[in-house]
């Protein structure tokens, strides 16, 4: 065993001799490859012998020295130091003392910071950092490229999607763009761009053979040299040169050079691309976003009694907004009379489902007897009266959305048969046997606590969870500060068009009033009292006393008085929990249905329209 030590340029390095021949030269296809400008391309090659090994001289520009002295070719004995150029290579016998090896592929010569190519290779790299118009510094890095290379003519090839690799820019010697390429090879580029790694092809029968191209010889190219353009494993494309001309061999400063070139080209790429795709989501999202809003200003313009500029309903456009597009289940939250109905129809015109049906079906205005084959639909003869087939709601709904309103009023047995219907995606007709798939975005609301509704086991656990995939709270209109008088403008503008009025405003008084009004019955009470104000009044002013809000604005004149007040406040506002049901009101108010209908007919209130 035996192995050299190569001192060059201030570095240091151990060769293992594992081959019966090796060479050593300048050129890339030598066993140990030198840097140093002064070693020709096949120096000198080690062969074994019986006795060892041998140094023969191969015909080198300068010559093989071994010990100071000039040779052909010498038998090596224990320290013998060769001279190869600048480089000193000494002979030792026996196993190496450490990891032997040539010099990593990072490793090259110093860079003289005045050399011309290195300027231009400082140009290349500051005017990269620096990039407004891409084409522009392409074809100036491809031009500084040729000239570092002493080529004919550099082109970039890259490669976009899962296309072929293309050219991109193609420039010849005098820093002009090649209108039209032919005698170039396609292949080099292509092994060049699959095995990632770089050739250089110097005008050697030997290398020449190496390189699978055809073209090299047929366009008589007798310098090519071609470098992927690389960014960590992102592979861009390549950058080429060629020659006709016969020219020196390049060094390795030429070669560190045009890999350093290649490398800034790809970083460049990489860098404005990258940019080029985040300007382009951005520009996507914006455009979207933007579309969305208008899409959300179309439906919110279509339920006008919705507008609001107060924080809540901000939250809730945006929430509505996001959701909307999806099929995910709503469970819509409220007050009696705060617009649930009106978010519905909104989540349905924003969907992809808006040009099929949008039913509605109210769970508390439907007796819990008829409720079943109202969801489910009957056969014919499923019970006394069932003379002919009926599709159910959520039948009906097929494609579309189904708005289950006052969803708390489920009766335990059919919050079962619903929440089988939603997991299992079908329904099965009342009296029916055969299960009929259904394809239907559920949009659920209620005024009620149904998770209070949970704790006290009123309400199935599973079935308010598969409900409230996601959940919006419309804010009571007393909570909602300036959107009140928002609100109150729009009704006057309404219900001067619709009853052919005049009004032209709210005295002071009367905005007051309205502001510090409770508003139990929320927008549907607001709606209703400027619209009884508008057809009443006898003033272009709509006053206190138009809106019936004067005895609130001041005080009581009897604790009776009081009383009643709060009597009729209490009883309208259990009225709109309830749905204006007498029967469900009475009994949450625990007296006889009598006793209401009494104190209705009593403080003169009239059953609410149903506006959400």
């Amino acid at each position: 065993m035996a192995y050299l030590v190569i001192r060059e340029l201030g570095q240091e390095r151990t060769q293992a001799i594992s081959e019966a021949e090796i060479t050593i030269g300048r050129s890339r296809q030598n066993f140990i490859r030198l840097l140093a400008d002064q070693a020709s391309r096949r120096h000198c090659k080690i062969v074994r012998t019986g006795k060892g090994y041998q140094a023969v001289d191969l015909s080198s520009s300068n010559g093989l020295y071994i010990n100071g002295q000039k040779v052909t070719e010498k038998d090596l004995a224990e320290g013998d130091t060769l001279r190869v150029g600048h480089a000193m290579i000494v002979y030792h016998q026996g196993d190496p003392p450490g990891p032997a090896g040539f010099v990593p592929e990072s490793v090259t010569a110093p860079i003289p910071i005045q050399d011309r190519n290195v300027q231009i290779l400082l140009q290349t790299v500051v005017s990269a950092s620096s990039v407004q118009d891409l084409d522009v510094f392409l074809a100036s890095a491809v031009d500084n490229v040729v000239e570092i290379a002493q080529a004919e003519r550099g082109i970039l090839f890259t490669r976009e999607g899962g296309g072929e690799l293309a050219p991109r820019v193609a420039r010849d010697r005098e820093r002009k763009p090649i209108e039209k390429l032919s005698g170039i090879s396609r292949t080099i580029p292509q092994q060049v761009y699959d095995s990632r790694k770089a050739i250089y092809l110097l005008d050697t029968e030997s290398q020449r053979e190496s390189v699978q191209s055809q073209s090299v010889s047929i366009y008589h190219l007798n310098t090519v040299m071609c470098a992927p353009l690389r960014v960590g494993e992102r592979l861009l494309g390549v950058l080429y040169v060629d020659s006709h001309a016969k020219s020196r061999e390049y060094t390795a400063t030429d070669m560190a050079l045009f890999e350093a070139v290649a490398n800034t080209l790809a970083l460049t790429l990489e860098n404005l691309r990258a940019g080029q795709d985040a300007k382009k989501r951005e520009e996507e999202k914006r455009r979207a976003l933007e579309h969305e809003n208008v899409l959300l200003r179309a439906a919110l313009e279509k339920r006008k009694h919705l507008i609001g500029e107060c924080p809540e309903m901000k939250a809730l456009y945006e929430t509505v907004r996001k959701v909307a597009p999806t099929d995910a289940t709503v469970l819509v939250q409220g007050e009696s009379g705060t617009g649930k109905e009106a978010i519905a129809h909104v989540l349905h015109e924003l969907s992809p489902r808006s040009d099929k049906p949008f039913v509605i079906i109210d769970c508390a205005a439907i007796p819990e007897t008829l409720l079943e084959s109202e969801l489910f639909g009957y056969e014919k003869g499923a019970f006394t009266g069932a003379v002919a087939q009926k599709c159910g709601k959520l039948e009906l709904a097929q494609g579309g959305t189904l708005f289950l309103d006052e969803i708390g009023e489920l009766s335990p047995s059919l919050q079962v048969k619903l929440l089988r219907a939603l997991d299992q995606r079908s329904i099965t007709r009342v009296g029916g046997t055969d299960p009929i798939s259904i394809d239907v975005r559920l949009v659920a609301a209620t005024n009620r606590d149904l998770e209070g509704m949970v704790r006290q086991e009123k309400f199935r656990q599973d079935l308010y969870f598969r409900l409230k995939v996601v959940s919006v709270t419309l804010p009571p209109l007393r909570d909602r500060g300036n959107d009140i008088l928002l609100l109150a403008d729009f009704f006057l503008a309404d219900a001067n068009a619709t009853h052919g009025r005049f009004a032209r405003g709210f005295s002071e008084e009367a905005r007051a009033a309205l502001r510090r009004h409770r508003w139990d019955g929320n927008v549907r009470e607001l709606k209703h009292r400027v619209e009884q104000a508008v057809i009443l009044t006898e003033n272009e002013i709509v006053t206190l006393e138009d809106l019936n809000l004067s005895e609130e604005a001041g005080r009581f004149r009897s604790l009776e008085d009081a009383r009643d007040a709060f009597e009729k406040l209490y009883i309208v506002k259990a009225l709109g929990r309830n749905g204006s049901n007498v029967t469900r009101t009475a009994r949450s108010l625990e007296i006889s249905r009598q006793h209401l209908q009494n104190l209705i007919k009593k403080h003169n209130i009239t059953k609410f329209e149903d506006t959400e």
